[in-house]
């Protein structure tokens, strides 16, 4: 890069004294075929939301991993909730620490044709690289919970039959209880007879609250309260404080074993396991990487300039020149894949299609460009897990198809420069863009999935950023100088810029950290 720099700086102090054509045409010379080549690297490690930084991969972390992120344990929780007679209860599975970078490489390969002195039909074809280093770490230092040994898909075989032995326990000791309550056994002490009768509902209602989390194929919890935790240790003190009551105050023959919990609390490696269990809620691949090398989505679209008295023979450098493009994005990219939950694909998935407006002006060494464009992204049939976006591991049996609508997009954008030398010049770049809100529905009826909104995937998604930059450009041909027996000079445009995003409201905005590098070639074929 360096020494393509120092190039161009020399050819510039070569060149005659008039300061032409600082800005690359808009359009290609009438009869003139350009060909475009380009690369563009865009890296993020943080994004906004809300106007506040963070890093990339935060909605896959929290300081009490739970519910908050996995929320089919919601459920269980509840359950919890009423057996401990704690109201604000939720399972802790530890610290989930979570960093991560995306990367995305693009190689531009594309063409114009100048058909008239107005009007240039161009087209675009990327080649994209996408790819997410995840850095997940679990730290269950202070949490309480782990997984459920005994569920009936996940579990183990000798903690199945701990939990069956439990309740069957359990159970005679209820049968033997209210025998004895219709047998008359308390009938001559009515305070005994009143605790056995309560003492038979609650026990009963524990029973099933602990089968719904250990055993059931319907509800079981993925995820329990270890043994040797204060919330472990308080379902085993309710346990044997109900044997207890039931052998030594009633007389019931038959005492309670301790319930099955989790035997240690949630490693790192089980979790790991537990996302990628084909016979889990999740199923999803391994988090450390996701890359894909596809083609991105293609362009194509026409110029036309409305104006063009830029660099005019005769007069000052800079002056007016204004043009309209119309583009259309093809969906030709690869989407991004459900069953990897970091996953950016290589292009969007459905057809855009946008309007812009480029103003250029200027005199002497200095000038600017502005432009200003709406984009309209058509709604498209997607295949997603849905979800809230701060609640990535949504369970494989949230897979639809989903009729997704992203909103549209307005841009602004301005990029002063100044004339260092003939055909050389820096430049500096200010964007802004706003995106409205994203709508989402499920695409049949039979698509829905019973008590989760389709609307969900589309919550936070109104947001805008504003992107500045530095550049600098070559131009090394202007319209005017490739009229017979003129001279063209070098048929090349260069433009390198570098661009980061300074702020960001509303919605989850990548802090992109963008380089982009541009080289145009012209050929004439027709005068």
């Amino acid at each position: 890069m360096v020494r393509f720099l120092r190039l161009l700086a020399a050819v510039t102090l070569l060149w005659p004294t008039s300061l032409t054509a600082q800005l690359e045409p808009l359009g290609a010379p009438k009869g003139t075929l350009r060909f475009d080549l380009g690369g563009l690297f865009q890296s993020a490690d943080r994004t906004f939301l809300d106007g506040g930084t963070r890093d990339y991969l935060a909605d896959f972390g929290s300081p009490a991993f739970g519910a908050d992120r996995l929320p089919f344990l919601a459920p269980a929780d509840t359950v919890l909730r009423q057996l401990l007679g704690q109201s604000g209860y939720r399972l802790n599975l530890g610290r989930q620490q979570s960093h991560g970078q995306l990367t995305i490489g693009s190689g531009i390969i594309g063409g114009a044709l100048g058909l008239t002195s107005k009007l240039t039909l161009f087209a675009r074809v990327p080649l994209v690289t996408t790819r997410v280093q995840a850095r997940l770490a679990l730290d269950s230092t202070g949490a309480d919970g782990g997984l459920n040994p005994a569920h009936p898909a996940l579990g183990n075989a000798l903690d199945q039959g701990r939990a069956s032995t439990f309740f069957t326990t359990f159970d005679a000791a209820l049968a033997d209880l209210g025998a004895r309550i219709s047998g008359g056994s308390y009938a001559g002490n009515p305070a005994l007879d009143s605790l056995a009768r309560d003492i038979q509902a609650r026990a009963a209602t524990v029973r099933d609250q602990l089968a719904s989390l250990t055993t059931d194929p319907l509800s079981a919890a993925y995820f329990l309260p270890s043994t040797t935790s204060p919330t472990g240790v308080a379902l085993t003190n309710l346990i044997r404080g109900l044997s207890d009551t039931l052998v030594t105050t009633l007389g019931v023959g038959t005492a309670l074993t301790d319930p099955v919990l989790a035997n240690n609390r949630l490693t790192d490696a089980e979790f790991g396991g537990f996302v990628t269990d084909l016979a889990g809620p999740i199923a999803a691949f391994p988090l450390a990487e996701a890359k894909i090398q596809r083609a991105g989505d293609m362009d194509v679209g026409a110029i036309y300039t409305l104006i063009d008295r830029w660099d005019r023979r005769g007069a000052h450098p800079g002056g007016l020149r204004l043009a309209v493009t119309g583009t259309l994005r093809l969906p030709t990219g690869q989407r991004d894949n459900p069953a990897v939950l970091t996953d950016v694909g290589t292009g969007n998935g459905r057809y855009e299609a946008g309007i812009s407006g480029t103003a250029d002006l200027g005199r002497g060494r200095w000038g600017a460009r502005f432009t200003g464009g709406y984009t309209v992204r058509f709604a498209s049939l997607r295949v997603k897990r849905v979800g809230l976006p701060g609640q990535p591991y949504a369970p494989a049996g949230n897979l639809a198809n989903i009729t997704f609508n992203a909103g549209d997009v307005l841009s602004l954008g301005a990029q002063p420069f100044f004339r260092l030398a003939p055909l050389f010049a820096l430049s500096g770049s200010v964007d802004y863009w706003v995106a409205g809100s994203d709508a989402a529905r499920y695409y049949r009826a039979k698509d829905a999935i019973p008590g989760v909104s389709a609307a969900d995937l589309a919550a936070d998604s109104r947001r805008s950023a504003l992107a500045l930059g530095v550049g600098v450009s070559y131009v090394g041909r202007a319209a005017h100088e490739c009229e017979p027996r003129r001279r063209c000079g070098f048929p090349i445009d260069a433009t390198w810029r570098y661009t980061n995003v300074y702020a960001a409201t509303g919605g989850r905005v990548e802090k992109f950290r963008t380089t982009r590098l541009e080289i145009r070639w012209y050929q004439r074929l027709w005068r």
